[in-house]
């Protein structure tokens, strides 16, 4: 966890006198947190307010979010969204397909975008692979 603490830190351009003054805690504490010892969770919080990503720094996924807030999709979610954004897209003339055209495969390129950009590896599911595999 200690190198995603300095990460983030790193990823904000912040220094840590920055931090820990903010946080209100001693310069020797807060480079024992970078060291390895476990944060308490009120001062997880605060980082959250200095524009840290908590969620990666304890789980190693990063969070979306969208105007300060947090913004949560499931892989399914984003798969049926892209779904529909390209059979709107069809639908409209601004995406040229056959009528039995599977578009699998670009929902894919793009969940392996959005994923990417946020720091996680896509694994499509296994039953979307298995669809795949059948066809």
């Amino acid at each position: 966890m200690n190198h995603r603490l300095i990460e983030e830190r790193e990823r904000l351009g912040l220094q840590q006198k920055q931090v820990f003054d903010s946080i209100k805690v001693s310069k020797s504490t807060y480079y024992r947190w970078e060291s390895g010892t476990p944060m308490p969770s009120d001062k997880l919080a605060e980082l959250v307010e200095l524009g840290f990503d908590v969620n990666y720094i304890i789980t190693g996924k990063r969070s979306l979010s969208q105007n300060g807030e947090m913004v949560c999709f499931t892989q399914q979610n984003l798969q049926h969204a892209l779904s529909s954004f390209l059979y709107n897209t069809s639908e409209l003339g601004l995406l040229v397909k056959s009528a039995d055209a599977d578009v699998s495969s670009l929902v894919n390129m793009a969940m392996y975008s959005i994923y990417k950009e946020v720091g996680i590896t896509y694994q499509p599911e296994a039953s979307e692979t298995k669809n795949k595999a059948s066809k």
